[in-house]
């Protein structure tokens, strides 16, 4: 769910009016016949085995899959990988179903996505006001925003 603040709530951060819930559908809806392109796009400008194969990234894991870090096997299956292997494999898996999926889901995402929606916007509306300070700005807004997307998300 995080990953609808980068498109959906970030804007609101930087003065853009809110969208309805029913406009921000209606213009994922709109997305899908070019959703499948746009991916595929997406997925051959990626470097997933760079940030997939990183030490953060295997700190992470180490949190939730205690005997796979053990082991040691994702690390060493994602080396083993290439990114043109995965790109080809994910640019030909995924383009050609993701829009038929996102019209399969919409009603589950707007189920879900659209109460965490409601509050984050409600907290956007109360945010001071912006300054010239950077640092201000992501202490008095976005924390404020972060915060309010997780505590929706039950996550805080």
């Amino acid at each position: 769910m995080l990953k609808y603040l980068y498109l959906f709530i970030l804007p609101l951060l930087f003065g853009a009016v809110p969208k309805t819930k029913e406009e921000a559908r209606a213009n994922f809806e709109t997305a899908i016949p070019y959703i499948g392109s746009r991916y595929e796009a997406g997925v051959k400008r990626a470097d997933w085995q760079g940030p997939a194969s990183s030490d953060q990234a295997e700190r992470n894991y180490a949190e939730n899959v205690t005997k796979a870090v053990s082991e040691k096997s994702r690390q060493r299956k994602i080396q083993a990988m290439s990114n043109q292997d995965w790109q080809q494999a994910a640019a030909e898996k995924g383009a050609p179903i993701i829009g038929e999926r996102v019209r399969m889901n919409l009603d589950k995402w707007a189920r879900n996505w659209g109460p965490l929606y409601d509050q984050v916007v409600a907290e956007v509306g109360r945010l001071p006001a912006k300054t010239t300070d950077f640092r201000a700005n992501i202490t008095n807004r976005l924390v404020k925003v972060v915060e309010s997307w997780k505590k929706a998300a039950g996550k805080l």
